[in-house]
């Protein structure tokens, strides 16, 4: 079944999204969440590895891995990734390619249309730089269309919320690397970015997760800059007091402090961060933010009492800092998407699929334009309805990198120049290059009287300018015969009286302005098609019962909290199932603004990212994952749900299941070898009915989370995703 597909290329995350059937979702990409790092490693294999598997694989081999080259695209100098040099577009070509071949395996092929977004105030040099990444990831761009950033922001919310033709509302975007400020006006098919869009280029959740970073380093008198940057336990330690720091940034957004447990070499201690702490470190930069803002505003003409509502998108706009902000210096109320990180997504998501509407409508209309004497009479009736600039597409093709959509005109073509052999052309694509220069081609001149004689009915080139005399002129004729039989027949005169005023067909082409008839029906047409057909659903719309409510519903909370689960009963929702804290706050908000919702009733389990038993998990030939732990004690217990490949396991000479604690990175896990560089302490086991050690298995201490991996006959880890961890319950 076709698809559509919406890329957010992130400075730190990128996510995906499609749409089909008119449906737009959020696609999951990692294993434990939608969107993925925006990381790409490098092996020495040649092989490459991105998100996910990308940054665990870094804590090993940190020279191969490449991080934020996003900012780097324009910057001359390389990215110097396994001694090798790679421009930044290299590097988003890699991601590129990897995320649109994660999505075709999961939707079952290659979607119809890709849409990637783009910050606001790149220009010309780095739309091209991003048009050569399209390239290098070996899309074919007849059907890639670029949009920005703040414009799949607008498209989102409007699907969401009514936006009125002539509306401002201003784009406040920010992300992980990068800031955007843009203000657009809704138009009849559309929205259009009025003035200059404001940016701020090194300015994102990353460095807010340096703030929180360089707090710790504070309180803890600068003892890092004493540890060992070779000791493989630091390298490790410090990336886990890294992404500890993220989740406490995350944790100020809905509480007012958070605690960041430091486990190092040497040092073993928790760092508190209030968040009037975190919002004093970042409020500078939220009020550069703010005058970026104005600018656009300015460079808009608009004055901020005129704009009916602020978007804050990006993954960073959580912070509640920046709402209050937002909202007292401009007076403007702002909405938040249910999950900012995600709104640009399926923005772009639902703009793919207008271009690839588009297409299809072109692809039909060029069809009947060409078949026989049918398909003339069409074009004819097409020529009355709509004048001469539907049927004077330029002699030269327009090049198939410029589709155009009939609800929102890309800002930025695909390329410059066309691509002289695209890989895997699709008509409906193909017909939206033809459609683009249908609409976008001058009107012709009125052609010199009997110059259509010389065009064949039939021939092939239908979009020619030649064809508009010959389809003129068969009007005109067919309007003259028609009234002159109707005065010969209504005057009593037999069919011999006809021959007469056959005479005068020719002098009397002169008729030919009175054609203007035609933008008159042209007129009629234009004003009650869509008036009529968007005003009735909105007075004889039913609310919607639960059937209607569960088909928005599921897909929700398939995106966003892939292991939770949803009923509905009388309007109210119920979520079952397990899902983190943040997957929890974003579902309940998602489905709480579904029409016909009255209620959410919330009985999700919270669970951390890596306790979750993820379809990722699940999607291996053998993988395990602990469904339960308990401690009496004296005895530790655990039980699983797995998958053995069909051949069971065997800790003495086959694939078996590695039993050990938190306290030990996953990649220490086993021996050195496949996806593990061992070092630390594990229990080889094979029974499936269950899992009993005691606290000297683990080195004389309890853990407080039991984790599996699933290891091969030499005990190294055959993959880094292949378990979990659980809490244990002490009874």
């Amino acid at each position: 079944m076709s698809y559509q597909l919406g890329i957010d290329l992130g400075t730190t995350f990128t996510a995906a999204a499609v749409s089909r059937d008119g449906q737009t979702r959020i696609i999951s990409l990692g294993n434990q969440t939608a969107s993925i790092p925006s990381v790409v490693l490098l092996r020495d294999d040649g092989t490459e590895l991105t998100g996910d598997a990308a940054v665990r694989r870094a804590l090993t081999e940190p020279e191969r891995v490449a991080r934020e080259f996003k900012r780097r695209l324009g910057d001359t100098t390389p990215v110097i990734v396994g001694g090798a040099p790679y421009s930044a577009e290299q590097l988003m070509a890699r991601l590129l390619s990897s995320t649109v071949a994660a999505v075709a395996e999961r939707e079952g092929g290659a979607p119809d249309m890709v849409a990637i977004t783009h910050p606001a105030n790149w220009g010309p040099y780095k739309i091209d730089l991003l048009n050569q990444a399209v390239r290098l990831a070996g899309l074919p761009t007849d059907r890639v269309v670029l949009l920005t950033e703040p414009e799949a922001a607008a498209i989102h919310y409007a699907d969401q919320e009514r936006v009125e033709p002539g509306q401002v509302v201003a784009v406040y975007d920010l992300g992980g690397g990068t800031f955007d400020a843009a203000v657009l006006r809704k138009t009849d098919v559309g929205f259009d970015i009025i003035g200059q869009p404001e940016g701020i280029e090194r300015m994102g959740g990353i460095d807010f997760d340096a703030a929180v970073f360089a707090h710790v380093d504070r309180a803890l008198d600068g003892k890092l800059a004493e540890l060992d940057p070779e000791d493989p336990m630091v390298v490790s330690g410090v990336a886990r007091l890294r992404d500890d720091c993220i989740e406490a940034k995350i944790a100020l957004s809905s509480d007012t402090d958070a605690t960041i447990p430091v486990l190092l070499p040497g040092i073993q201690t928790d760092v508190r961060i209030t968040r009037a702490e975190f919002e004093n470190a970042v409020r500078p930069s939220l009020t550069d933010s703010i005058g970026a803002m104005h600018r656009a505003l300015e460079s808009a003409g608009i004055a901020a009492a005129d704009v009916s509502k602020v978007l804050l998108v990006g993954g960073s706009s959580r912070i509640p800092l920046i709402s209050q902000m937002v909202s007292s210096e401009l007076g403007r109320p702002v909405a938040v998407d249910a999950d900012p990180k995600h709104s640009i997504a399926l923005g772009a998501a639902a703009y793919a699929t207008s271009s690839g509407a588009a297409a299809g409508a072109a692809a039909a209309g060029l069809a009947g334009a060409g078949a026989g004497a049918a398909g003339v009479a069409a074009a004819a009736a097409a020529a009355t309805a709509g004048g001469d600039d539907a049927l004077a597409p330029t002699a030269e093709p327009t090049p198939p990198t410029e589709p155009v959509a009939p609800t929102l005109p890309p800002t930025e073509p695909v390329a410059a120049t066309p691509d002289p052999a695209p890989t895997e052309p699709i008509p409906a694509a193909a017909a939206a290059t033809a459609a683009a220069a249908a609409t976008s081609a001058p009107s012709a001149p009125a052609p010199p009287p009997g110059a259509g004689a010389s065009v064949a009915a039939g021939s092939g080139d239908s979009g020619s300018n030649s064809k508009t005399p010959l389809l003129i002129g068969g009007v005109v004729a067919l309007v003259l015969i028609a009234v002159v039989g109707f005065l010969v027949l209504g005057g009593g005169g037999d069919s011999d009286d006809v021959a007469e005023p056959e005479a005068t067909v020719g002098p009397e082409t002169t008729v030919a302005p009175e054609t203007t008839v035609a933008p008159e029906t042209t007129a009629a047409v234009e004003t009650t098609v869509a008036p009529a057909t968007t005003a009735a659903p909105e007075t004889t719309t039913p609310p919607p019962d639960d059937a209607a409510i569960d088909a928005i519903v599921q897909p929700i909370v398939a995106g966003t909290a892939p292991q939770a689960t949803a009923t509905v009963s009388g309007g109210v929702i119920t979520l079952a199932g397990e899902a983190t804290d943040q997957q929890a706050t974003d579902v309940i908000s998602a489905v709480s603004g579904v029409q016909g919702v009255v209620g959410v009733d919330d009985q999700m389990i919270r669970r951390l990212e890596d306790e979750l038993c993820t379809d990722a998990i699940q999607s291996l030939n053998r993988w395990a994952c602990i469904t339960s732990a308990t401690f009496d004690g004296t005895t530790i217990e655990a039980s699983f749900d797995f998958a053995d490949g069909g051949e069971g396991f065997n800790q003495s000479g086959g694939f078996h299941m590695h039993v050990f604690s938190d306290e030990v990175e996953p990649e220490q896990a086993g021996v050195a070898g496949g996806e593990s560089v061992g070092g630390g302490l594990w229990i080889v086991w094979d029974d499936t009915d269950g899992f009993v050690g005691t606290p000297a298995d683990f080195g004389g201490t309890a853990p407080t989370r039991v984790c599996v991996l699933i290891a091969q006959q030499d005990h190294s880890i055959a993959s880094l995703t292949s378990g979990n961890c659980f809490p244990v319950e002490s009874i």
